[in-house]
């Protein structure tokens, strides 16, 4: 047992956790290898920190069976117990491994593509405009007889230039949108999308479907969602206020479950949070938050809601009683 402080040894088993992971990436030079012996050289504890990190990225291979690992200065005094705690370093581990890359290919194919965080606004050939939110990426086809996109994950909002001759249509895994006026949305979910019309119309229709229904149109002012397996639902008013409200650079949520809120503005930060428990999950929550200050939003939930939270690595946090 070491008799190094909490604090320390919290230090020690993040940036060893860090060193493992650029060494297994498979692209760590030499002089990234002395640079890790050097940090590991320099105390007994920076070896252990080093060791129990290894022996962590083995054993996510092996049913996720994790050794100790020191606990977190801020998680003292909490009710998890060690091996929760065990847990929650496999999981920060995981998804510092998965994060950097996820959705790489889709960008490498992409015409443009924005990180976690960015959004990005292009102007394309025909003058039309497209606001990329966070973790989007779209390729773009342009021919004499038609305007193609394609949402390949993420959201975003077009603005299409008039031009009769070429129709102006954007396709996710399961719809296609086809423009029939000026603004509208879109955000490609888990085999679903959902289609939000500030101007005009647009018209739906399957990803394989020959012709666009004369009734599969979203009118302006409306909001709905195409799934593969229910098809284009009901279309309801849309809260301009809350849709667009991204646009702005905040997100505004009425009387939601906290669940589903996380799960928002995990869209928009790195790494991911963890409710620990299904009550606290089904807490309602309203209020606006700012998407350029994850720290703010995370004190305005912990102010709202009376919750902790506890971040465990850069990766990972946990919202508790």
């Amino acid at each position: 047992m070491s008799n190094a402080p909490v604090s320390e040894i919290t230090t020690l088993s993040d940036q060893a956790i860090d060193w493992v992971i650029r060494l297994r990436a498979g692209n760590a030079g030499e002089q990234e290898r002395r640079a890790v012996a050097e940090w590991q050289n320099r105390s007994p504890s920076h070896r252990r920190a080093f060791a129990e990190a290894e022996q962590l990225w083995l054993d996510m291979g092996e049913g996720w069976s994790v050794t100790d690992l020191p606990i977190p200065a801020q998680a003292m005094g909490r009710r998890y117990s060690r091996p929760v705690w065990r847990g929650l370093a496999a999981a920060a581990v995981a998804l510092a491994l998965v994060l950097p890359f996820s959705g790489l290919g889709d960008r490498w194919f992409s015409d443009y593509y924005t990180a976690v965080g960015e959004q990005k606004t292009v102007t394309l050939a025909d003058g039309s405009q497209v606001l990329l939110n966070t973790d989007t990426a779209l390729t773009v086809t342009y021919s004499d007889t038609g305007r193609k996109l394609i949402l390949k994950h993420g959201q975003a909002l077009f603005k299409v230039a008039a031009d009769r001759k070429r129709p102006f249509e954007v396709a996710t895994d399961t719809v296609v949108v086809k423009a029939l006026g000026t603004v509208f949305e879109v955000l490609q979910q888990d085999h679903a999308a959902r289609i939000t019309v500030q101007e005009h119309a647009v018209g739906v229709k399957g990803l394989h479907a020959p012709d666009y229904p004369p009734d599969a149109r979203i009118q302006e002012g409306q909001q709905a969602v195409y799934s593969a397996a229910n098809g284009l639902q009901a279309a309801v008013a849309a809260d301009p206020q809350q849709s667009a409200a991204w646009q702005r650079g905040k997100l505004v949520f009425k009387n939601q479950a906290l669940a589903d809120v996380v799960a928002e503005l995990d869209r928009y930060f790195p790494g991911k949070t963890v409710i620990s428990d299904a009550k606290l999950a089904a807490l309602r929550v309203s209020g606006v938050f700012p998407l350029a200050d994850r720290a703010a939003t995370l004190a305005m939930l912990q102010q709202i809601l009376a919750v902790k939270i506890s971040q465990i690595t850069p990766w990972l946090t946990v919202l508790h009683g």
